[in-house]
């Protein structure tokens, strides 16, 4: 069985905490600053674990894919899953990690949730009670409560699979590196070193979506963190390989339910330090 490294990477009201996996309290929570760029590399909890960006952003990677966690939205990670963290701008955040025998209606792989306001609310709840609860007093049942609450969370479509296969990593790569890319897959399979039918294959088998499903999600993905970073919308449709910004808008609408104006005026107004 492969080791779980366990870091000291939380830091609570006052100051570094002990490890959260050897607490005896059902829930424990934490506060955390990063700084832009900051990596916390793979490890792993015995404990569920909620990471709620409530400023900046964060990529969560796994061996199946990463998570883009911009603010206002969680990244849920599962016990025992080993992962990375790389804080894509200065953040803030608040944590909640959740013991292993509490975890069973809770999803089961990583994903990123919207918040409702109530479950915002007791996440920030939990953080002010600062681990100072009894096992059958009022804060204990908020802790049920915050607990009930993630598992009835709705997800948010900011992930991005990723294959393992030599030939497929080969594009996905060179696409990382420039998703505005627009070469079709025909020609994708000749850097491959595949057949068009071959590179279809692997990425519906490795990564579960089309070849032009992935991209779009990448596109996604990366205008997500170029909004946040202070990109104008027409300067992120050219950079990703739009031929027009209202091409762009629509494919970010259907996906994340609001246009990117819409989503950069909301966050610009939940983060007025970023202005």
């Amino acid at each position: 069985m492969t080791e779980i490294k366990v870091y000291p990477v939380f830091t609570d009201l006052n100051g570094t905490g002990p490890d959260p996996d050897l607490s005896p309290l059902p829930v424990v929570a934490r506060v955390g600053s990063y700084s832009k760029s900051w990596r916390v590399e793979a490890h792993a909890h015995r404990r569920g674990q909620l990471m709620f960006v409530t400023s900046g952003s964060m990529r969560v990677e796994t061996r199946d894919g990463s998570w883009i966690t911009p603010p206002g939205r969680a990244c849920w990670i599962p016990s025992a899953a080993i992962h990375s963290v790389t804080y894509t701008q200065a953040s803030e955040m608040q944590t909640v990690l959740i013991a292993p025998e509490l975890l069973e209606e809770l999803p089961r792989r990583c994903c990123v949730i919207k918040l409702t306001p109530l479950l915002r609310e007791l996440v920030s709840q939990a953080v002010a009670i600062n681990n100072q609860y009894t096992l059958h007093g009022s804060e204990h049942r908020l802790m049920q409560v915050l607990v009930d609450q993630i598992s009835t969370a709705q997800q948010a479509p900011l992930f991005l699979p990723e294959g393992r296969d030599p030939r497929l990593r080969r594009v996905t790569e060179r696409l990382h590196q420039n998703p505005g890319d627009d070469r079709n897959i025909e020609e994708w399979a000749q850097i491959a070193g595949a057949s068009t039918r071959t590179l279809a294959r692997l990425f519906q088998k490795e990564t579960g979506m089309t070849f032009s499903a992935w991209r779009q999600q990448l596109c996604l993905i990366r205008a997500v963190e170029m909004l946040i970073e202070g990109a104008s919308v027409t300067n992120i449709a050219l950079a990703l390989g739009y031929e027009s910004t209202a091409g762009f808008t629509s494919m970010f609408s259907r996906s994340m339910g609001e246009s990117p104006s819409n989503y950069l005026t909301r966050w610009s107004q939940e983060n007025p330090a970023s202005k």
